[in-house]
Parts: C-alpha cells; sequence; structure tokens
C-alpha cells in the first residue's frame, strides 16, 4: 500500500474528515461520469459550453477543478445540454434501517402584486 493510500485511510478514521472527504469524491465521480458521457457523444467542451450558454472556460474548470463543487442546477443544465436524465436513488446507509416513506412536496412562493 502506497504511503498515500496508508495516510488516507488514518485520515478516513476521523468521522469529520470522512464525511468531507466521501461528499467530495461523490462530485467528483459525477463529473467524471458527466465527462465520459461528454466524450462518448462526441460533444466537444466548446460545444458543452455553447449549449449550456456558459463560456468554455466555465465548463473546462467545472471539469478539471481540484475540489468541484457543483450545483444541482448546473448538474441538471450539463444533462439537458448532453441530452441525457439522472435519476437520484435514495436509500437507507445501514443494513436494517428502515426508510421512512418519502413524498415530495412543492412549495410555490407567492408574489404579492400590487
Amino acid at each position: 500500500m502506497s504511503r498515500f493510500h496508508q495516510r488516507l485511510n488514518e485520515d478516513l478514521q476521523d468521522p469529520e474528515f470522512a464525511e468531507a472527504f466521501n461528499d467530495m469524491s461523490v462530485d467528483i465521480a459525477l463529473l467524471q461520469v458527466l465527462e465520459e458521457a461528454r466524450k462518448a457523444l462526441n460533444v466537444s467542451e466548446k460545444e458543452l459550453a455553447e449549449r449550456m450558454g456558459v463560456q468554455r472556460p466555465t465548463v473546462t474548470r467545472l471539469f478539471n477543478a481540484a475540489h468541484p463543487n457543483p450545483t444541482l442546477d448546473t448538474i441538471a443544465d450539463i444533462l439537458r445540454a448532453l441530452g441525457l436524465q439522472a435519476e437520484i436513488k435514495i436509500s437507507p446507509a445501514t443494513r436494517g434501517m428502515r426508510l421512512f416513506p418519502l413524498r415530495p412536496r412543492l412549495f410555490v412562493a407567492k408574489r404579492n402584486c400590487l
């Protein structure tokens, strides 16, 4: 095992570090999948940027940042620009944990019109 992985395993013993690392690795994994999809669809970064209505450096930075932190809106924009859709599955993190019924609710703020 490399020194890096030894140190990482030690650091992952700290719950706060482990949570932050897992959160970050999810972002990175999602962006890697989107980058692979972009390449498989033969869409250049320039073309993706045009489809998203942003500058090319924005797309390049998103896929190459050391610490990416895309918003759900950005992920949705990328998916839409690539003609893809995604599903989010929510399930218990531990075995035996019951998942309570989830019912999505839409809250619409009303504007006061004069």
